[in-house]
């Protein structure tokens, strides 16, 4: 005789076998996998934005920018502001070119005022060749175009390649050399926008 206490008779109540575990343990697996790559990505992001190469990543980039700055600064002058010209050439260099433009200033001064010229410069391009962190020198390599407009005479573009060696001066990047890279070359009328060394 079986004993009605021991018979299930509870119609609603589903066995824990069959699809309702499967499911569950499915959806524990899915929350077990979501919270592990969670955490991965939580430490590779923590990494990437305290780690060693973001740092780096920024000093290229303010390299970058002190060098295209001081390019445009030292392709430019106006001959009825020269000494103001020339103070800013200074203040984007160091080591020997900042000692060579201050022993010859008076002789520059005098051959930018007797040519009656004005000069714009625009970067076309740059890119950081190297960087010692740790020693504080770099060197870039700068497209430019500089246009030139004398006073009795028609514009003219040249455009050029240079490697500038740069040196950290303090917070900010300064030239310590310049040097040109293959020809320059020349052709009337100023620059456009959509000219581009060759």
């Amino acid at each position: 005789m079986t004993s009605i206490a021991s018979t299930d008779i509870s119609p609603g109540r589903p066995s824990l076998g069959g699809p309702l575990r499967t499911a569950i343990l499915a959806v524990a697996v899915v929350a077990v996998v979501a919270f592990a790559a969670m955490g991965w990505f939580g430490v590779s992001w923590y990494r990437a934005a305290n780690g060693r190469s973001l740092a780096v990543g920024m000093d290229r980039d303010a390299l970058l920018g002190d060098a295209q700055r001081a390019m445009v600064t030292l392709n430019t002058l106006d001959y009825r502001r020269v000494q103001d010209g020339l103070t800013l050439w200074e203040q984007s260099t160091t080591g020997s070119l900042l000692s060579q433009l201050r022993a010859n200033r008076d002789a520059y001064a005098r051959a930018i005022t007797a040519s009656a010229a004005v000069t714009s410069a625009r970067v076309l391009d740059a890119a950081v060749a190297s960087l010692n962190d740790s020693a504080g020198t770099a060197e870039v390599l700068v497209g430019v175009d500089v246009t030139s407009q004398s006073e009795q005479g028609d514009p003219s573009c040249a455009h050029r390649r240079v490697q500038l060696d740069m040196v950290r001066a303090g917070s900010a990047w300064k030239v310590g050399k310049l040097a040109p890279v293959g020809d320059a070359y020349s052709e009337p009328g100023p620059c456009s926008p959509g000219t581009s060394p060759r």
